[in-house]
């Protein structure tokens, strides 16, 4: 859960310049209120709720006060949210916490930086950016969520545009984020996920996650192809309900 419209990517003052002395600076600033701290740890906390009920919150807290904010603020969102476990770990750690045993973690939250590295990081893990979804979500609203974006992580991929060999994946699985967080429609998300698994699991592969050399059983999958094995399994799970 990476927090998307506030810190060193947005704050102010920013500048590429040249300094009195003739030399060339840049800086950025990294800002944070308490608001907006909030306003994203509470959105991890209801979806840890819906998962294993286990959030760690990730900062520089050793070093930044933005950081000292953050773990601050998180502390206290955890109060109302009991039934929720809170870790704090620091970003660099949590950098080599995911590679060495991600099995450790099941939600994360920080902030924009962290997380737009972590999130790639985590990517990784699974063998490519293809098969990921992501969605950027707006705060919770009364009645509920009313504005969300949702695409894969890897976002419109133009250098293989036409070529027929991106994997859909990621894009079929947003659209299940999009079904349990705007539709309210969590059933249909489970079975759309599940027929995901079922077709990676058959071994139909795109070429970004297909074996290559001697280990080679099948010959990768088209875009389309792709797209009709989940489809294939999506009738075939529907109608076995």
């Amino acid at each position: 859960m990476r927090e998307a419209t506030a810190g060193v990517y947005f704050s102010l003052p920013r500048a590429n310049e040249i300094g009195a002395d003739g030399q060339r600076r840049a800086y950025d600033t990294q800002a944070y209120t308490e608001a907006e701290i909030a306003r994203v740890c509470r959105t991890a906390f209801e979806l840890a709720r819906t998962r294993k009920r286990r959030l760690c919150s990730v900062d520089k807290a050793n070093v930044m006060e933005t950081g000292a904010l953050w773990r601050a603020v998180a502390s206290e969102v955890a109060a109302d949210y009991p039934d929720v476990e809170l870790s704090h770990m620091y970003a660099d750690n949590c950098a080599m916490q995911l590679v060495r045993r991600p099995a450790q973690f099941d939600v994360i939250v920080t902030d924009n930086l962290f997380g737009d590295i972590l999130s790639d990081a985590a990517a990784a893990l699974t063998g490519s950016l293809g098969l990921l979804p992501s969605a950027s979500l707006s705060g919770l609203e009364n009645p509920g969520r009313s504005r969300a974006l949702y695409e894969p992580i890897h976002g419109s991929a133009p250098d293989i545009a036409g070529q027929g060999i991106a994997n859909p994946i990621g894009a079929i699985l947003s659209f299940a984020l999009c079904l349990r967080h705007s539709f309210n429609a969590p059933e249909q998300a489970d079975l759309l996920e599940r027929a995901v698994r079922r077709v990676v699991a058959q071994g139909v592969r795109t070429p970004d996650i297909a074996q290559t050399g001697a280990e080679a059983g099948v010959a990768p999958v088209s875009t389309l192809q792709m797209t009709d094995a989940v489809l294939a399994a999506l009738d075939h799970l529907s109608a076995s309900q």
